[in-house]
């Protein structure tokens, strides 16, 4: 999360653009820019504004504050974060299930796989688990 900061910070007051700044990174991490993701993330970088270079950032740490918040619910077994990590990743779902359809990946079978477990797992959670009752316990005994 600090790391995004830094970069938004850094981007302002070296006042690069996404172009420069995905050219410095892809050589300073010795990345072959030919290569296809590497071409493609240097295309897209070439038609970002600092706008919308500022608005990615944000979404990226938005995105952090959200996994993090599930971590730490799901870590303490909150019911809270099993319901932000249900939330966060049944969101994702039906975009899987459109990408397979559109072209279908083995890969994008397993992570939709993978996902719908997940999902599976957490709400199965709610319903039957006994750390639930304890979740409960825990904040009566808090007041």
């Amino acid at each position: 999360m600090l790391m995004l900061v830094g970069l938004l910070v850094f981007i302002f007051i070296f006042h690069l653009n996404a172009r420069e700044l995905a050219e410095t990174l892809v050589g300073q991490l010795h990345i072959n820019p030919q290569g296809h993701y590497v071409s493609l993330l240097l295309k897209m970088a070439a038609n970002f504004t600092r706008g919308e270079l500022v608005v990615a950032c944000a979404c990226a740490l938005l995105y952090s504050v959200i996994k993090f918040s599930e971590s730490i619910g799901l870590w303490n077994q909150r019911q809270w974060g099993r319901t932000l990590g249900i939330a966060s990743i049944g969101v994702l779902i039906p975009y899987e299930v459109y990408a397979l359809i559109y072209q279908y990946t083995n890969f994008k079978l397993m992570v939709l796989l993978i996902n719908t477990c997940i999902v599976l797992y957490l709400f199965m959670f709610f319903n039957g688990n006994t750390t639930l009752s304890n979740d409960k316990n825990h904040h009566s005994s808090e007041i």
